[in-house]
């Protein structure tokens, strides 16, 4: 072979390895983060369709078919240094022209944890990392069972929150999605006293999905005991139906 030919043959192999190592440098690597279960920015919305019963002694058994709407609408920086995003819910019940206000929330989304003051009430919603069996207590940042009280009687509930599930499949508008983790906030199954069941699940890159509550209080006064006879709570079912920025 001559050297010319020689020396073209390597040259070549020498640009295709270049083009090769050029267009794979400019891959954006995606790295995934815990935090992508719970994104959020200004301007985002969700809407989730509402399933609920409430069970009280006086009304009885009353059953309610509605939509909530959360809307992301403003940002500010907070003490600690992060942003705590406010979010507007609003409601329409199925005879509503459109949504009407309801509360403000807010969120803010640290290092470890995901908080989220429904109200005056603040949330530990999730704690990273988050593997199954990661346990922390949702209550740890309000009264209703701070880090000292926690489990000490039905004073201070622990709601001690467990990831329970990563995988589990949602349905939403003709796309499974797969990527999730399911946190169970609660799971006493007691069917004597008090049946308390709940569950959120969230997808990474879209948020909270889907959210299950079973919260009832049986007749615990003769001849009722035992027969789950429901004197008051509720059984709540939120489903993500849509997305987006506005």
């Amino acid at each position: 072979m001559k050297a010319y030919q020689v020396i073209r043959k390597y040259l070549s192999f020498f640009v295709f390895t270049l083009l090769v190592w050029s267009c794979s440098g400019d891959e954006e690597v995606i790295v995934k983060k815990d935090s992508d279960f719970f994104p959020i920015q200004v301007g985002a919305f969700f809407v989730y369709n509402v399933e609920e019963t409430q069970y009280s002694v006086l009304e009885g058994q009353k059953d309610y078919v509605y939509q909530l709407k959360f809307s992301v609408t403003d940002s500010f920086p907070n003490n600690a240094g992060g942003i705590t995003y406010v979010i507007q819910r609003s409601k329409k019940n199925s005879n509503d022209a459109g949504f009407s206000y309801l509360d403000t929330w807010s969120v803010r989304k640290e290092a470890s944890e995901v908080i989220v003051n429904e109200g005056n009430i603040a949330f530990v919603r999730l704690a990273f990392p988050l593997d199954v069996g990661k346990e922390w207590n949702g209550n740890a940042l309000n009264a209703l069972g701070g880090e000292q009280n926690c489990g000490q009687g039905p004073t201070f509930p622990c709601d001690l929150y467990k990831v329970t599930g990563k995988g589990t499949p949602f349905e939403f508008n003709g796309e499974t999605l797969t990527e999730t983790i399911e946190v169970t906030l609660n799971n006493n199954t007691d069917l004597i006293v008090k049946q308390d069941v709940r569950t959120e699940l969230y997808a990474r890159n879209v948020g909270l999905v889907l959210k299950s509550s079973t919260v009832l209080e049986y007749c615990t006064v003769g001849a009722c005991i035992g027969k789950q006879q429901i004197e008051k709570g509720y059984i709540l079912k939120q489903t993500l139906t849509s997305y987006g920025k506005e």
